[in-house]
Order: structure tokens, then C-alpha cells, then sequence
């Protein structure tokens, strides 16, 4: 049943890693804006990648368009598609979910002035790109931090709304772009975990730490440090798990302190089976939806400032930790009876959840909070 008339075309671009962060937070923005506005009033946009032989002439016309500061994917070809469609009179809204698509942002205000358009920072790209760049000495693609900083730019002038999981990418908005966010909302997951999970007992031996992400820099680059600097000095086994990271093997020296996986049907029994969750990432913005999921499952978090970023947690359900000597000593200090935290599953659901954030996409969109997905 559609509300107030009102139709939205969600627009975001296809990433070959779906099943990261970004990707899940894209989802899950989606499910939301559909379930606050009604059935068949959102249609999705999606930036594909081009598929087919790449010319002089493609290549030619892929430099002029990433001049104009075009990123994301987002080529001429698209962004004369996405305003033809809005054009038809059908839409009110437009919600572009990343900023790095913040040139189409002020090609929708300039070519339909009416149209209210949302943007939502997935992550403070400019500082993203900065960092891994810089840091991943990729120095190839340094032209995409300037790139990003014009796309947020857009996105801060042309938007009617502007949204960031939380107050530190708020106060980055503004500091840089001279602009106040109109709404913070935080990385949520649908709670699909059972209430009541079997009471696990901790066993003796060698704590079980699991890491949960997928091969991606900013997931090994902090735990090729994890592995080097913190496990030969801890009685600790440390499973990890995540979609391409059987390549982390061959980053990492040989352990028997260490399990690795890619690719596994179901994260449910590895949760279930390690004592607590280690998150050591050093880069990043926005919230890390992987500290949302160990949430999720009731474990308790040892991790760094940065995969806490966001989250309101208190020493019942993580200790931050920034150094190798930080890491050894809460690892050997971590004590408890049971596998499964109760205020680390209490948080998720308080905070975390879509129950939780419904009513702040409603407020977004000015609309009734519905009552489920």
C-alpha cells in the first residue's frame, strides 16, 4: 500500500564486493525506504560497471568523464538514463546512497529543481580514500581523494538531506563542507538471531577469538598486524572467516594458532563457538557492520577505536584496544563463565536493530512509522 503518493528512486552502483559493509548498508537502506513508504513506491537504480570491449574511444571518454568527477561508475550514459527516468513526472524523491555519487546529486538539481534528493554518506569518502590510498601506498589512484572531495561537496550543496551513521562523520561534514548533517542514523541489522541462544560454557585451554570480513584492505591490513604482533604472544586460537579471505593465507606466516575459512553457508556456529570477537581495523569511516553483527549474536568485542566508531558500548560488552601491548593484556585478562554476552545482544536490540532505527527513516521521509519489514 503506497503513503502520501509519493514514489522514490533509490540510485546506488553496483560493487563487485556486495558483500561488504557498504554493500549491506545499501541493502539495508533499501528494505527500510520501502517498508516506511509502501509497497511499489520505490524503484531502484543501479550503476552497473560497462560490459564489453574497451576501445580507444571507451577509454577516451572514460578520462573526460572522470575530469568532471564522475565516480562510483557513474558515466554520461547513466546519468542521461537517471534523468530521463525522473524526468517521466512518476518521482518526488530521489535518495543517492553514497556520496561518492555526488555529482549526479547537482545534475538532479540543476536539470528538475523540484526534486527532493537525499544523500547518504556510507562514509566521509574523502577521508576513506585519503587513508587507504596513502596508507596502501596506492599511489596510482591518489587523483580519486580530490574526486571524492568534489562529490561530497555536490552532495553537501545540492542535497535537501544529507545523512551519516554517526556524529563523528557529522562533525567531519561539517568541518569540511561547511554543512550540518540532517540526520544521523546507524548501521542496523535485521534481527534474525534466536532470543535464547544455548548457554555455552567457556572452555579451558586456549580462548577461541574469531574475526568475521571479507579480503579487503581494510580488513587485512589490521589483522596481518593482529597476527604478527599480538597471537605468538597469547594463548589464544583464532579463527577467521569471510567471503575471499583463504587469500589471507599467503599474507600471513603459518600458525597453529590460526584457522582460516572463505566462503562458509552459514556465520552461525562460528559465532556461537568463539569466546569473544577480535576487531583489529585501523581504517575506515562511517560504522563497521561487522561490530553490528558480533552485537547480533551476543559476543563480547575486543577491538580497536576505529571498528567501535559509533557504537555505544561500555566495558560489559568491548575493551578498546590501539596497541599490540593493549591487545595482549585484555586478551589474557578476559575472563568470563560463558560464551554468549547478554549486554552485547541487549545493545543490538536497543540500538542496532531495525525495531530500533525504523522511526528515524520514517522522521527522514516524513511518513508514518510503519510497524515491520
Amino acid at each position: 500500500m503506497k503513503r502520501m503518493n509519493r514514489k522514490l528512486l533509490h540510485i546506488t552502483f553496483a560493487n563487485s564486493l556486495a558483500y561488504t559493509g557498504g554493500g549491506q548498508g545499501t541493502e539495508h537502506n533499501k528494505k527500510a525506504i520501502r517498508a516506511c513508504l509502501g509497497d511499489g513506491a520505490m524503484d531502484t537504480y543501479t550503476i552497473k560497471p560497462y560490459q564489453g570491449s574497451h576501445g580507444i574511444k571507451f577509454y577516451l571518454r572514460r578520462i573526460s568523464e572522470i575530469l568532471k568527477g564522475y565516480m562510483g561508475g557513474l558515466t554520461q550514459q547513466h546519468l542521461e538514463n537517471i534523468i530521463a527516468k525522473l524526468n517521466t513526472g512518476e518521482y518526488t524523491d530521489v535518495f543517492i546512497d553514497s556520496s561518492q555519487l555526488g555529482y549526479l546529486a547537482k545534475a538532479v538539481r540543476k536539470k528538475i529543481p523540484h526534486m527532493c534528493i537525499y544523500t547518504f554518506f556510507q562514509n566521509m569518502e574523502y577521508d576513506f580514500f585519503s587513508s587507504s590510498i596513502w596508507d596502501g601506498k596506492d599511489y596510482l589512484h591518489a587523483f580519486m581523494i580530490p574526486m571524492a572531495k568534489y562529490n561530497e561537496r555536490c552532495a553537501c550543496r545540492y542535497s535537501d538531506k544529507i545523512i551519516v551513521f554517526n556524529s563523528r562523520d557529522a562533525s567531519r561534514v561539517k568541518a569540511v563542507y561547511h554543512r550540518d548533517a540532517d540526520m544521523q542514523i546507524p548501521i542496523w541489522l535485521t534481527d534474525d538471531y534466536i532470543d535464547n541462544p544455548p548457554s555455552i560454557p567457556a572452555e579451558n585451554g586456549a580462548k577461541q577469538a574469531l574475526f568475521v570480513g571479507s579480503y579487503f584492505f581494510g580488513n587485512t591490513q589490521g589483522l596481518k598486524w593482529f597476527c604478527k604482533e599480538v597471537l605468538p604472544h597469547v594463548d589464544m586460537h583464532l579463527t577467521i572467516v569471510g567471503s575471499g579471505m583463504d587469500a589471507f593465507a599467503n599474507d600471513v606466516e603459518p600458525s597453529d594458532k590460526l584457522s582460516i575459512y572463505s566462503n562458509v553457508p552459514d556465520l552461525k556456529p562460528y559465532y556461537e563457538q568463539a569466546d569473544f570477537v577480535i576487531l583489529p581495523v585501523t581504517t575506515g569511516g562511517g560504522m563497521k557492520v561487522k561490530t553490528a553483527e558480533t552485537l547480533k549474536y551476543g559476543k563480547y568485542i575486543i577491538g580497536t577505536k576505529e571498528s567501535l566508531e559509533g557504537y555505544d558500548v561500555n566495558p560489559e560488552i568491548a575493551t578498546v584496544c590501539n596497541t599490540a601491548a593493549a591487545f595482549i593484556e585484555a586478551i589474557g585478562s578476559y575472563q568470563r563463565p560463558f560464551k554468549f554476552n547478554p549486554p552485547s545482544r541487549q545493545l543490538f536490540r536497543q540500538k542496532y536493530s531495525y525495531d530500533a532505527v525504523i522511526s528515524s527513516y520514517a522522521n527522514l521521509l516524513n511518513v508514518p512509522t510503519p510497524q515491520s519489514l
